[in-house]
């Protein structure tokens, strides 16, 4: 199968600490009255460690209320854990909620590497502001770091959102919600892509809840020089060509890009963009692999390099308005109707709705988690957008006898058979699904074994609606089939309509025209990646070339020439 993703891309004792730590007298107490069980789970605290968490304490001074219920550590990274709750054994034990930390640190330095602090009086479904959490975030780094700790790093940057519930046997639920925002490293005046800076969480009360940070050496690391590289402009002649745009229809192109996709206004558009994404090696412009850092090769994809397919699309029903109707979908339509049968509807507060969505989402499993399914429809018209299934089951002990061109034949007749009419004309696109190579700076000594099966288990195929013999960008069809037994186990489809109100491409720029806006608009900057494997990380990082979508994501307008930037308001209020 030949691999690439470009277009669908587009698309967490007391016997040494100090007299005077409040951790001392809690533990002492706690030990010699509530916790005696527990006396093998603590370990004494490192001189070092203690020192690091009193100043931890002061500035977290709701962690004084708390009790050590365990310390611990592990030989086989050098961490030194402690676990921490107002409760006692008894309290704890029977569901009482309270406040409790984890932290940890390293034993030898004492420094901290990270904690998470969970108490039943933040409990909020609510997050904090944007503002409040980078002013809350970046007053507790520079209390921590101090202010030349502090100019390591860069200005905060959101990575989302978290959450944690706790469910009771009431039925009701107390949910906890934190927002996330990462510091970059700044090495010579220019920010590390990855997560190599503190990572901290603020709440809505403005309380920080979690931090992670391991410390990096840098007097041992080489560094890139930034001046080593070519000057910009170059580098775009060298990236920016004929072979890197592809011409494409989207059917509902956003004006911007934001969290809430069902309030952006949409509208039919034909244009240019660039296809070969991702980051470039700074001397000469060649695509390179983030992990090893060594240039890779990269395929153009263009309409005229599709394999093109010719439908006649019956349009049979995927309609989907309860539980059971979902449950007869997918014994209909997946082969494993056994496991299909012992499905049960996941009711996990995890799955609750989201009343602003406009998905209604299934969740299924069996009674030993074992095999699973996901259904997901429009919450008006119960079209099915998606369905999976996906778990254990005999036929993984049976040879692959399922060759790709039977798969593909089963997923086109698949597509064929339930896909609205205006599915006439598809392309089919390659895509990766080989197990990525290991770099030559990883020691593959300390890799957990991982079966790699899953790489061949399933043929995933990809499909997109062609107008005018142009891709649609969001009218594109997933099937993934089983190898073994040329059984459907995934599906995405596009929502079916009767025909596209798209443009006409007879009358457009051309391609150079499109090429010359692309020079003199598409940004590109340096940065640094310095990369990871599993647990494992690069012994130093690499400079590249990369986009830069600071205003937001370009395109140009096949129609006009014009360049058009898409403001995005992710990590905005």
């Amino acid at each position: 199968m030949k691999h690439s993703l470009s277009l669908v891309a587009l698309l967490l004792v007391a016997s040494v600490v100090p007299a005077t730590s409040v951790l001392a007298l809690d533990t002492q107490s706690l030990v010699s009255s509530e916790t005696k069980e527990t006396t093998k789970d603590l370990v004494p605290i490192p001189p070092v460690v203690q020192k690091t968490m009193d100043r931890l304490f002061s500035l977290q001074p709701e962690l004084k209320k708390l009790h050590i219920i365990t310390s611990t550590n592990r030989e086989d990274n050098q961490h030194f854990r402690v676990y921490l709750n107002d409760r006692t054994e008894e309290e704890i034990e029977s569901g009482k909620e309270g406040m409790s930390a984890h932290l940890e640190f390293d034993e030898k330095t004492g420094e901290l590497l990270s904690f998470n602090i969970s108490a039943a009086a933040w409990a909020s479904d609510k997050l904090p502001s944007l503002q409040l959490t980078y002013d809350t975030a970046d007053k507790f780094l520079t209390q921590w770091l101090g202010r030349e700790g502090r100019k390591q790093f860069g200005k905060p940057v959101s990575y989302g959102s978290g959450g944690s519930a706790s469910y009771h046997e009431d039925g009701t639920i107390t949910a906890w919600r934190e927002r996330d925002v990462e510091f970059p490293l700044i090495l010579n005046g220019i920010p590390v892509e990855s997560d190599i800076g503190p990572r901290i969480g603020v709440n809505s009360f403005g309380y920080v809840t979690s931090y992670a940070y391991t410390p990096i050496d840098l007097e041992k690391v080489t560094v890139p020089k930034p001046d080593t590289a070519l000057p910009v402009e170059e580098i775009k002649q060298k990236i920016i060509t004929a072979d890197s745009i592809g011409l494409n229809y989207v059917e509902a192109q956003p004006e911007k890009y934001g969290s809430n996709w069902n309030d952006a206004k949409m509208k039919p558009a034909l244009l240019y963009q660039i296809q070969l994404l991702g980051y470039y090696q700074p001397q000469t412009g060649q695509p390179i692999d983030t992990l090893s850092g060594t240039v890779k090769k990269q395929e153009s994809i263009t309409s005229t390099a599709l394999k093109k397919i010719t439908l006649q699309p019956k349009g049979q029903p995927l309609i989907v308005h309860s539980e059971d109707e979902a449950k007869q979908m997918l014994s209909k339509l997946f082969g494993n109707k056994v496991a299909v049968g012992d499905l049960r509807i996941e009711n996990s507060p995890f799955f609750a709705q989201d009343e602003v969505s406009s998905q209604q989402v299934y969740e299924f499993s069996t009674e030993d988690h074992k095999t699973r399914a996901t259904v997901i429809t429009d919450k008006k018209t119960g079209q099915v957008q998606h369905a999976r299934l996906r778990g254990d089951t005999e036929q993984k002990s049976t040879p692959i006898k399922v060759t790709e061109e039977q798969a593909f034949a089963v997923a086109r007749d698949f597509v064929e058979t339930y896909a609205g009419p205006t599915a006439t004309q598809l392309a089919s696109l390659d895509v990766i699904s080989e197990e990525p190579e290991i770099p030559a700076w990883v020691d593959k000594s300390k890799l957990p074994e991982v079966s790699s099966e899953h790489f061949s288990e399933v043929h995933v195929f990809f499909f997109v609606e062609l107008y005018q013999g142009i891709p649609v960008q969001d009218r594109m069809y997933q099937v993934s089939v089983d190898n073994r037994t040329g059984d459907i186990v995934s599906f995405h489809f596009p929502v079916p309509q009767e025909k596209l109100n798209l443009p006409d491409s007879k009358h457009i720029v051309t391609k150079e025209q499109a090429l010359s806006a692309f020079l003199n608009h598409k940004s590109m900057k340096l940065q640094y990646i310095w990369p990871r494997y599993m647990d494992q990380r690069a012994p130093a990082p690499f400079l590249v070339y990369t986009w830069d979508y600071a205003e937001g994501l370009g395109y140009v307008d096949a129609l006009t020439g014009n360049y058009i930037i898409i403001p995005s308001e992710q990590g905005k209020e």
